[in-house]
Parts: C-alpha cells; structure tokens; sequence
C-alpha cells in the first residue's frame, strides 16, 4: 500500500472510516494531521475522518500555551486544543502529548483547572498518547 501522506509503499496503517481507502504509515500520521487512539482496540484516522474537539469556543487574541507559553492559533485546529472542562485552558497538541507522556495517566490532568475526568477522555479520544504508568 502507498502513503497518502509520503506517497512512498509500505503504509501499514488504514483510517477506520468504513469507507475510506487512506493508508498510512505511523511516522507520517503526524504530519499529515491523522489521529490515532492508543487505546485498546487501536485504531487511526485520516485528516478528513479524524475525531474533532466538539467545543465552541476560540481563543481571545494573544492567548498562550499554558505549557511552553507560545502564542496558540486564533482557533481550534489540530496543532490547537482546548481544555473540554474550563473551555479556558489553550495549548499545543505537541505541548500536550509532551506532558502526557511525562505524567502518564494518574497524573494527566488540565494545567489550568486541574480537571482529570474529562479532560483525560476527551485527550484520548483525540489521539493523546499516555502512558499508563
């Protein structure tokens, strides 16, 4: 199979949309803005097919990351996410998957409201990798 991301063969990796035909391969599903649930029983999504953060909120101008402190997008997209419990707390995916893997499931929570139950199940649904350790 081909990378729809790279376009070389050897994708190993299928969005789970019933009818999709994208493969990919792990290293590219970054890139290419796919998600992956890291939780029992795996699965990936292409860009088109991927799970959405469904909040209606967006950033006032200037709001930062709480996590590097870098200025987020003016909007919710994938490299942009939002706490589910306050709608308050904005950070980088990269900032938040590098804190996740830091502090693994017991201690994954919001940096602004320090929320864990939602928080935690809306990260893994949107393809936050964290280790349960």
């Amino acid at each position: 199979q081909h990378c729809y991301i790279c376009r070389q063969s050897g994708a190993t990796i299928m969005c789970r949309e019933e009818d999709c035909d994208r493969w990919f391969h792990l290293p590219c599903a970054k890139e290419g803005g796919c998600v992956t649930h890291y939780i029992p029983h795996y699965s990936s999504y292409c860009h088109e097919h991927r799970p959405e953060q469904d909040v209606q909120v967006t950033p006032e101008p200037g709001t930062q990351c709480l996590i590097c402190m870098e200025l987020v997008d003016d909007r919710k997209t994938f490299r942009t996410m939002v706490c589910p419990a306050c709608k308050r707390a904005w950070f980088h995916r990269d900032c938040i998957q590098g804190q996740a893997m830091c502090a693994g499931i017991l201690c994954l929570q919001c940096p602004l409201c320090r929320d864990i139950r939602e928080f935690l199940s809306q990260m893994f649904i949107l393809g936050i990798r964290v280790p349960f350790r």
